[in-house]
């Protein structure tokens, strides 16, 4: 199985688009030995590193133009070993500056996970790990924190333990529940970190006819960092949720997820704010014809981030990409986003310090396979936030390439 790896900026970490986990998915019959490993060497200009406007970059001590290079392997490892299936995917990489070296950092996404049979039921396994340089664009959110404070490497672990049971075909109840633990590495900043619980739980059903229906239920308990809280107060909350989901294929051409719910978000702290309402997520991706294929998503969803203040940020983003294959070698695709973001502060904030934004992004490339082995991308893209009306309001560009190697 042929893998392009587009190495634009992973508009994913923009969107935050997500469905809660469902349960593990029951044995489907043999599972197909997978070994996917890639080299890819990516070369990009930006005209705005600092992710701000011009009065704010002055104060941030870097250089407003760069340019990176960004070597990075990419794994899919899929095994059968005995009655258990074993994944490892992900990327390890590092970042180069040649002007703004402090920003250099390695930068990791890394996910493994086990299942195995027993009896009726499959229990699966998963651990993640996310490390990388913080987003400039997100990383000034700390009023304490002097704005030419830029160099901070976040780090997101993850580890994960799930049940279901039943027939596939058929009714199947499933849970799990979900550890995170989100560090930074700048002692400035550990007043964003915080470490999550999910609990959850549920039951669907699944048939060739149906689809796959899905009813859940999830309780998130998040601690915060006690430095967020200068006043004093149990920095934990809670974030219960309940919800519908549904996945559906239309033959091979049209596929679909969605999911509604309504998120409740309390505390015994009175400085953390408070969240009630509907969430939900969308996903589809169509083939049209025999060369395109249209992918498309919205959604909401409440989150934590490691660059703020904020006890919860809310985001609302809202997607589609178009892919064309001119050949079986040569491909274009152009997609936008726009996300946005409300975020829920325990204390008053202060001047200058984000409580809403609209981050909008296009971005579109050109792919060639040369030969069986090597794959070139050349792309461009742009972005444009409006924070409040803030100094924290930029416009951005970057064009860049990239040559693949796959082993």
């Amino acid at each position: 199985m042929r893998s392009i790896i587009l190495t634009v900026r992973t508009l994913a970490s923009l969107t935050g688009l997500a469905l809660l986990p469902a349960g593990p998915a029951l044995a489907q019959g043999t599972t197909e030995a997978v070994t996917e490993i890639s080299f890819d060497l990516n070369g990009m200009y930006e005209d705005n590193v600092p992710r701000s406007s011009d009065a704010l970059g002055q104060q941030r001590g870097l250089e407003k133009e760069d340019f990176t290079l960004s070597p990075a392997v990419s794994l899919n490892i899929v095994r059968l070993i005995g009655t258990a299936d074993v994944e490892l995917r992900g990327q390890v990489g590092y970042v180069f500056h040649a002007k703004n070296s402090e920003l250099d950092s390695e930068r990791i996404g890394l996910n493994a996970r086990a299942g195995v049979p027993v009896g009726p039921c499959r229990i699966g396994a998963n651990a993640g790990i996310q490390r990388r340089q913080s987003d400039l664009r997100d990383i000034v959110f700390l009023p304490a924190v002097g704005p030419n404070s830029v160099e901070n490497t976040e780090t997101v672990q993850t580890y994960g333990i799930d049940l279901g049971c039943g027939r596939n075909p058929g009714l199947q109840p499933f849970g799990g529940v979900t550890f995170e633990k989100a560090n930074n590495s700048s002692a400035e900043r550990e007043r964003a970190e915080y470490e999550a619980t999910t609990f959850r739980g549920g039951l669907r059903y699944s048939s060739a006819a149906l689809g796959e229906l899905s009813l859940y239920g999830s309780r998130k308990e998040t601690e915060l960092s006690p430095l967020a809280f200068p006043l004093g107060g149990d920095p934990k909350y809670r974030l219960d949720e309940v919800g519908i989901e549904f996945k559906r294929d239309i033959g091979s051409r049209v596929q679909a997820t969605v999911s509604a719910g309504y998120s409740r978000l309390d505390s015994d702290n009175l400085f953390i704010s408070s969240f009630k309402g509907l969430v939900w997520n969308v996903d589809v991706s169509a083939l049209i014809g025999a060369n395109l294929r249209v992918t498309a998503g919205t959604g909401r969803n409440v989150g934590n981030s490691l660059a703020s203040d904020a006890g919860f940020v809310v985001t609302t983003p809202h997607r589609v990409r178009l892919e064309y294959a001119f050949s079986d070698r040569a491909r274009f695709d152009l997609g936008g986003t726009i996300s946005k973001r409300r975020y829920g502060y325990s204390v008053a904030p202060g001047p200058n310090v984000i409580t809403n934004e609209t981050l909008k992004s296009i971005d579109g490339g050109l792919s060639y396979d040369l030969g069986r082995l090597f794959n070139i991308r050349l792309y461009a893209g742009h972005e444009q936030r409006n924070a409040n009306g803030t100094i924290f309001d930029y416009d951005a560009n970057f064009v860049g390439a990239s040559i693949g190697l796959r082993f």
